[in-house]
């Protein structure tokens, strides 16, 4: 039977010290980049692999975060999950992704299965509402992510004065008529029916398009906001604000296969400023995945060492609206 390498020996053919070898494997950035070379070096060739078990054990903590995604099909949670991974292994920590698909049972069944392979924490990005009472009695530190939620530490941008700067925007380039499409229980609208009334602009000058899929699949996507559009012989507004960019692209498309022009007829605004944003030149209200992924990890790994008070957190970080050629067109 091969004989199982230990920390102990890596640290000996390496010719450092053992506590080294362990600020190596869990990635801590502050070790000498000639030491940590070197003791790549020695566990390349040994081929040594960590004994989580016997850490686990020993430490009383797994090293590992759950990390429970509503959906991959919207590329701001790909990007912001690429980002958590990244930062936890830098921190010392391992996650386990699991993608819940909206569905409260599989997301109730991702959860458990997270506590069966013993999490330190969990991160729901964004929490789903029918599992909000249980998660909160989790026996884990839970912090969820892009979405403000009363019950469970939270970190996300402030999503009401995000819809308030893209109404701003739109009323500054000389626009009268709008329209959101999303869902229109989002805080996002609210703050942009917000921002009209504070420009003494009627809410009822806000056109809502309300899709049941709002990032799930583009051609459902699609297929909502087209069945929207049937209803106009022509459009009731001249700018439209949207949940995600997503639904900007797939409104871009639609306008301009009726023959419009986007700005010049109708402006859009999307919101996440993901990839796609910025490749397609699309207006979008910028969340900042690395702060926020910075933020989410240390409140969590304060909670899972015992550094807070048992007062639930919530971190709103401010929005920023980056203009692109889809918005930048002042109506006369």
């Amino acid at each position: 039977m091969k004989k199982r390498i230990t920390m102990k020996e890596i640290a000996r053919l390496a010719n450092v010290s053992q506590a080294t070898v362990s600020r190596v494997i869990n990635g801590n950035p502050d070790v000498n980049e000639e030491l940590a070379a070197r003791v790549w070096k020695v566990i390349e060739e040994v081929g040594y692999v960590p004994n989580q078990t016997a850490q686990t054990l020993k430490r009383n903590q797994s090293k590992l975060i759950g990390v429970s995604v509503s959906e991959m099909y919207n590329p701001y949670f790909v990007e912001l999950v690429d980002h958590l991974e990244d930062k936890a292994r830098k921190l010392g920590y391992n996650i386990i992704l699991h993608n819940a698909k909206h569905n409260p049972i599989l997301e109730w069944e991702n959860i458990q299965n997270f506590l069966t392979r013993q999490i330190d924490g969990c991160i729901i990005v964004p929490a789903g509402r029918h599992n909000l009472e249980r998660i909160g009695k989790l026996p884990v530190p839970v912090v969820s992510i892009t979405q403000t939620v009363d019950a469970l530490d939270s970190v996300a941008i402030d999503h009401f004065k995000a819809g308030k700067l893209a109404a701003h925007s739109f009323i500054r380039s000389g626009h009268t008529s709008f329209a959101y499409i999303g869902k229109a229980d989002d805080e996002k609208y609210l703050g942009f029916a917000s921002g009209l009334y504070e420009h003494q602009l009627p809410v009822s000058a806000v056109r809502v398009l309300e899709l049941e899929q709002t990032s799930n699949d583009h051609f459902l996507v699609r297929q909502g906001i087209e069945k929207h559009f049937r209803e106009f012989d022509a459009f009731p507004f001249t700018c439209v604000f949207t949940e995600n960019d997503i639904i900007a692209l797939e409104c871009i498309r639609l306008v301009e296969e009726r023959g419009l022009k986007v700005p010049e007829d109708i402006s859009v605004i999307g919101f996440d400023d993901t990839l796609l944003s910025k490749i397609m030149g699309i207006s979008s209200i910028h969340q900042p995945i690395e702060e926020m992924v910075t933020t989410t990890l240390e409140l969590l790994i304060n909670r899972i060492e015992g550094k807070l008070s048992p007062d639930i957190v919530s971190i709103q970080l401010e929005p920023t609206l980056i203009t692109r050629r889809s918005s930048n067109h002042r109506r006369i």
